[in-house]
């Protein structure tokens, strides 16, 4: 016969890793409906599942964007901790929501799944304590501390330090209110307090943190962590997972993320009512409602290098201050085009970036290097002509001083970018020169742009190839 701990580790061994599993038998009680594994819960839990059982392969910090009414709150946040307190009933967690009424309504939700018959029976070893609105608490001294984004935490924490095994989390269930979102005071507001605030309420480096939001601006809180600190597959720091409203749109497989619930008619007659919303909030791929100065839609691309250009420069625009990220393009001028075919785009400290713009021009053998001029700069721009003359002596090294504003001296030559400037096509692009292009295609006609970079250094190129006659005014 099974001890108490034989039986609850027995369901473990079960439900521990399987939050699908584990939703499917509870969600019909708690809900009165049965829980439907779609494509996107599917995908959701996988990383889930992967943090459960502290897989290595699952990075510890996601976030998950997606639709309203999608069922993220259910599944990311009232089964993720009742089974997390199932698996360790001493866990700390630590969630954050839009609003008192969310926060309290999901404590009541996990409680509802805790208390049941089936969940007392399957883990006996984790057992509530207290009956609060805002928090929860076990025997074993587990916790799960809930409040709005904007409220108090101080003195509170999430995760064990020293675990060897999973211990709680930090969740974050937007943010921010969909109508604040557009207000930039609280946008900023909310980005500080993650900044200075709830990010040191972790008391290990190894807690997870999930975030699931819909996207409701270009700097809501996803994106600013994604612009600030990238993702794993840029060599950053989150596992970002989107899933879109309407999958493999523009195809034959088009459909719905979730068919019995949002028919692929309703989708699309909700973005012809609002399409930026629908973009935004649905798509996961927000635009400034400001309008954008180089829109992706109008970028022209191409695949193949070309073979015999006419010239080939590279245009260097160095990091002047903290945040400036250091651009470095090589262009190709080639009937009346120029094709930009590598991009050195980091924020790097000037003793890494002076070697690989030394790397830059040895691969490319270009006839000009036109270096701007700016404070940092002035003295590795000798630096680099004394080397060249050495090793590339066919290549002339320019320094160059810019005395108009760089927001008119952009503005001026957005035409000439638009129209004569081509890129390599998304697919072949590595991780510096997609986040360049990330950059360019978010920059505005007017307002706050925080990223300009590598769009003055296309400025830069394209008022020196118009000027040597390689490309014409447009």
């Amino acid at each position: 016969m099974l001890t108490v701990q034989g039986v609850h580790d027995a369901a473990i061994a079960r439900w521990g890793g399987d939050i699908l599993t584990f939703a499917t038998a509870f969600f019909p009680d708690c809900n009165g409906v049965k829980f439907e594994r779609t494509e996107h819960n599917i995908a959701i839990a996988e990383k889930l599942n992967g943090i459960l059982t502290c897989s290595p392969d699952q990075p510890k910090n996601v976030i998950i964007n997606m639709p309203p009414r999608s069922g993220k709150t259910e599944l990311c946040i009232v089964y993720f901790v009742a089974l997390g307190f199932a698996v360790n009933p001493s866990s700390l967690f630590m969630q954050l929501s839009s609003s008192d009424n969310l926060v309290v309504q999901n404590v009541k939700n996990i409680r509802g799944v805790m208390q049941s018959e089936a969940y007392r029976t399957l883990f006996p070893m984790t057992a509530l304590s207290n009956n609060a609105a805002g928090s929860i608490s076990t025997t074993a001294g587990g916790r799960m501390y809930a409040a709005p984004f904007l409220g108090q935490i101080t003195g509170f924490g999430c995760g064990r330090y020293g675990s060897k095994g999973f211990s709680g989390a930090l969740l974050v269930d937007d943010p921010v209110k969909t109508q604040d979102a557009l207000s930039e005071t609280m946008r900023e507001r909310v980005n500080f307090t993650w900044a200075n605030t709830i990010i040191s309420r972790r008391n290990s480096e190894d807690t997870p943190i999930i975030i699931i939001a819909q996207r409701t601006h270009v700097h809501d809180l996803c994106g600013f962590l994604l612009d600030e600190e990238g993702t794993v597959s840029e060599g950053g720091r989150w596992d970002l997972l989107q899933l879109p409203a309407i999958l493999d749109e523009d195809t034959d497989a088009e459909r719905s993320f979730w068919p019995t619930r949002h028919t692929l008619e309703e989708l699309k007659k909700q973005r012809e009512l609002n399409p930026w919303v629908f973009e935004t909030q649905y798509m996961q791929n927000p635009k400034p409602l400001e309008g954008l100065l180089f829109p992706d839609n109008e970028t022209l691309y191409f695949r193949e290098i070309p073979d015999e250009p006419e010239c080939v420069f590279i245009q260097v625009d160095p990091a002047d201050e903290g945040k400036d990220a250091y651009c470095s393009k090589v262009f190709m001028a080639c009937e009346g085009y120029l094709y930009c075919v590598d991009i050195i785009y980091s924020e790097d400290k000037l003793e890494i970036m002076l070697p690989r713009q030394k790397e830059q021009i040895l691969r490319w053998r270009p006839s000009y290097v036109n270096i701007e001029s700016v404070s940092a700069w002035r003295l590795v721009a000798k630096d680099i002509k004394e080397w060249a003359a050495d090793v590339v002596p066919d290549t002339e090294i320019r320094r160059f001083s810019v005395s108009a504003n760089k927001e008119v001296r952009i503005f001026n030559e957005a035409p000439t970018i638009r129209n004569r400037f081509r890129y390599l096509s998304p697919e072949q692009q590595n991780a510096e020169y997609k986040r360049c292009m990330k950059e360019k295609h978010s920059y505005l006609k007017m307002g706050k742009n925080q990223r300009d970079d590598g769009v003055d250094c296309d400025a830069a190129a394209s008022h020196w190839a118009k000027r040597n006659g390689l490309i014409s005014v447009v």
